[in-house]
């Protein structure tokens, strides 16, 4: 079985630095999101993004999203942000609302995939949060589960789905939600919905608005 620690308000210091010491040596993490359980990896560290790839069977033309502990760290992550990006951050963020945006030169490809965006979310977990900040880096968003199963609720569903493969859970709880964040691309004019999620179109559309399109990630 997987080392898994409690992630209680009494607990959090400890475990909070135990977790970022195994993603600053390349080790991937399972944590609770305001979603489902996610995965990370340190978004800079390029073996270890290599190896998020393996742990989860992932093809590697799909891309990897990513979580920002605050909204300072965007600027590390997206070359741009654009003005109906910035109503929604205001309108949704922090929370469930995955954007798509034309990534950071300084950016991993590896993260890319074959796609031209990179997803990235600020989440309201306060957990999610305290990761990304305490790494000093963004830190990957997938969820944390076998590609193409079930998502992962508890910390007992991820050890039972990935065993060994992940060095460290977190175990917050069960999820909060079943349901995963909304995906917006706001590169393109309208902004479409790539996958939805916890966020209705509808709701988005009031924030912009304006109309949002649907489309296949």
């Amino acid at each position: 079985m997987p080392r898994c620690l409690p992630a209680t308000p009494a607990t959090m210091p400890e475990v909070l630095r135990e977790a970022v010491a195994v993603l600053r040596q390349g080790g991937v993490v399972a944590y609770p999101t305001d979603t489902v359980y996610g995965l990370a990896v340190d978004a800079t560290d390029v073996g270890a993004i290599a190896r998020l790839y393996r742990v989860k069977g992932r093809l590697d033309a799909k891309a990897l999203p990513l979580i920002i502990g605050d909204v300072g760290q965007l600027a590390e992550v997206a070359a741009a942000v654009p003005p109906q990006a910035e109503k929604l951050m205001a309108a949704f963020w922090p929370g469930p609302l995955t954007l798509l945006l034309e990534p950071h030169e300084a950016l991993p490809a590896e993260l890319r995939g074959e796609s031209p965006r990179i997803g990235v979310r600020w989440p309201a977990a306060r957990l999610c949060q305290q990761l990304a900040c305490g790494l000093g880096h963004a830190i990957t968003a997938t969820s944390a589960n076998c590609s193409g199963a079930p998502a992962a609720l508890t910390a007992a569903a991820v050890a039972d789905q990935l065993g060994v493969s992940v060095d460290l859970i977190l175990d917050g709880g069960r999820a909060e939600s079943s349901e995963v964040s909304t995906v917006l691309d706001v590169v393109v004019e309208p902004p479409c919905i790539r996958r939805p999620g916890k966020i209705p179109a509808q709701v988005i559309e009031a924030a912009l608005g304006g109309p949002v399109s649907m489309g296949p990630m």
